[in-house]
């Protein structure tokens, strides 16, 4: 008989700051650490084992990864530059007026294009 440690099983974690604050919850259930994060602002749910973002949050600011996946949804946009930093060719709009945004570096201004 296998052991029942469900080693394979996928787990869930919510992260604050776009991924680059601390976990603040881990599921089994995709569908409860969306809701977990729901709660904390600017926080994304992520695949533990893979990294994947699986929920990227809510807000009038969005990152998007260079193959079109959303990485962030959020209103602060100083985060938004924070975590665009991390990442290679991200882009970044406003989903309310459609505008790209000119990502500065972390600690400078966010302007619409």
């Amino acid at each position: 008989m296998g052991c029942s440690c469900q080693k394979n099983r996928e787990q869930f974690e919510v992260v604050r700051e776009g991924g680059l604050g601390k976990v603040v919850f881990r599921s089994g259930v995709q569908s409860t650490a969306t809701t977990v994060a729901a709660r904390y602002p600017s926080s994304i749910v992520r695949n533990q084992k893979t990294g994947e973002i699986v929920s990227a949050g809510k807000g009038p600011l969005e990152l998007t990864a260079a193959d079109g996946s959303v990485l962030l949804r959020t209103d602060d946009a100083q985060l938004l530059a924070r975590v665009a930093a991390t990442q290679d060719r991200a882009t970044g709009r406003d989903t309310r007026t459609g505008q790209e945004l000119a990502l500065a570096p972390a600690d400078g201004p966010v302007k619409a294009l």
